[in-house]
């Protein structure tokens, strides 16, 4: 057995995974955000309940929304305070006496898809999040790459979108990480909502869900059609210039947007009409797992050579 968690600001999702990598029991609790005690005890109590079910003391892999520091393992960026600037993984390792593996969620999510989804097989692998924001993993043969920030695949941040705001008459606004122009602030749920308030000239407070816009672009709605095809635009022109660099053989895409398959296809083919490869065959694709991939794939962190993130 491996036990499995993906953790996240609102709930921490354990899975319980067989050989065969089929879950055998998966369970959620709200995460204790404020509390590093209550957050340890909830982790406790999970494994404690499955170690009795099965029978067994499983290994840990952790998938969370953050980055870790690779030398002490601290959390460098999280939406959970209780655990900024601890050493995950090497203190959940000490207190529960078992081996903790701990990796960015985008990362879990990049491994699931290159070892048993859409990637499956291929050699390199950027798996792309669209979901609130923008985030990204990348896997080479199997294996995660990179390592002296403890921060890789992140896409939607350092990049500058401000001439394409300009060209469709969209105005910038500052992104989380503090910077403007991040395509981060745009190229999400929360972006396409935000870019159909711009172009709707809606009020605060006004602002119609993503889910509503798509529908309403798959209806023929002008105006929905206008703010995705804006959104694309967006995209592609960053996740270009990422295909370029990396030349991936399969781009995956996780996120609530992944379920928008007409939407992933628009997106594959403004890219590869923008990069300097030839590539023939849809590259960038709807992920396999892209509703369980963190969870998934915090379950083979134990797999890769000389474990996984710290």
């Amino acid at each position: 057995m491996q036990y499995a968690f993906d953790i996240g600001g609102s709930k921490i999702e354990f899975g319980a995974f067989d050989a065969s990598g089929d879950i055998r029991s998966q369970i959620k609790v709200p995460t204790p955000t404020q509390d590093r005690d209550a957050f340890v005890a909830a982790i406790a109590g999970l494994i404690a309940d499955a170690d009795g079910e099965f029978g067994e003391d499983a290994d840990i892999g952790i998938s969370f929304a953050g980055g870790l520091d690779p030398k002490t393992g601290a959390v460098i960026s999280a939406n959970i305070p209780a655990i900024k600037g601890w050493p995950f993984g090497p203190e959940l390792s000490r207190i529960l006496n078992r081996d903790v593996r701990v990796a960015n969620d985008a990362d879990c999510f990049a491994l699931a898809e290159a070892r048993s989804g859409a990637a499956k097989g291929a050699r390199t692998v950027f798996a792309i999040i669209l979901g609130t924001g923008v985030g990204g993993g990348i896997v080479v043969d199997g294996q995660f790459i990179g390592g002296r920030s403890g921060i890789r695949g992140e896409w939607g941040h350092g990049n500058d979108v401000s001439g394409a705001l300009i060209r469709h008459g969209l105005a910038p606004v500052v992104c989380g990480c503090g910077r403007t122009g991040c395509l981060d602030a745009w190229g999400g749920a929360r972006g396409l909502e935000r870019i159909y308030a711009q172009i709707a000239g809606l009020s605060p407070g006004q602002e119609r869900p993503s889910y509503e816009i798509t529908d309403g672009w798959q209806a023929g709605d002008a105006l929905a059609t206008r703010a995705v095809d804006i959104f694309v635009d967006l995209i592609a022109g960053e996740l270009a210039l990422m295909v370029n660099v990396l030349d991936p053989d399969c781009v995956p895409v996780g996120g609530g947007l992944a379920s928008e398959s007409r939407l992933i296809a628009m997106i594959d083919d403004a890219v590869r009409k923008r990069v300097l490869g030839r590539y023939d065959a849809p590259l960038v694709v709807p992920g396999q797992h892209s509703r369980d991939g963190g969870l998934r794939g915090a379950a083979m962190l134990h797999l890769l050579d000389g474990g996984a993130g710290v």
